[in-house]
């Protein structure tokens, strides 16, 4: 008798609900009856997650999220702020007090033809800007400490890089009042 109770299962979903009875788990049809019930399946959306730089990079990650229970995914993203959603998409930004893994790669203070003060991708000479920030009053830089920026000072850590900016912003060229 074991044997034949799933085939007689199979006979009632057929007979009571026809061919529509045969549903998929999450699809919110009722496999007894055939008709759409209130229970859904999870949700699928692309999550882009927006890191913001202190040194002014930014960078997007994209990844595809399965949601089962919304408190467990605003909890998964309770450190980020919602930016922008449209369905099938949510964009989260989140600014640190780092500077990006770039700049700790490659990153360069240097300074551009007019003396600012510039963070590039690589040597000065590349050209290749990262982020600019402000004029310095060439005139006042020590020999030393311009070689140090034609060369290059690698941008080594978050407290390195605050320390050259505030080193810097000494000898800052102040804008004419107009």
């Amino acid at each position: 008798m074991k044997s034949l109770y799933p085939l007689l299962l199979l006979g009632v979903l057929l007979v009571v609900g026809g061919t529509s009875a045969v549903a998929y788990e999450g699809d919110g049809i009722s496999p007894v009856t055939g008709t759409k019930t209130q229970e859904k399946g999870p949700l699928v959306v692309e999550v882009v997650l927006r890191t913001n730089y202190a040194d002014g990079v930014s960078t997007n990650q994209s990844v595809y999220e399965t949601i089962w229970a919304m408190e467990d995914f605003w909890s998964q993203y309770a450190d980020w702020q919602l930016v922008d959603q449209e369905e099938g998409r949510m964009i989260f930004e989140r600014n640190l007090e780092d500077i990006s893994p770039a700049s700790k790669q490659n990153g360069h203070f240097g300074l551009t033809e007019d003396g600012v003060l510039t963070i590039f991708d690589g040597i000065p000479a590349e050209e290749k800007v990262i982020q600019t920030f402000f004029q310095i009053d060439v005139g006042k830089l020590e020999s030393q400490r311009r070689e140090q920026l034609m060369e290059g000072i690698p941008v080594e850590s978050w407290y390195q890089f605050e320390d050259v900016i505030q080193s810097f912003s000494k000898i800052k060229k102040e804008e004419p009042v107009q």
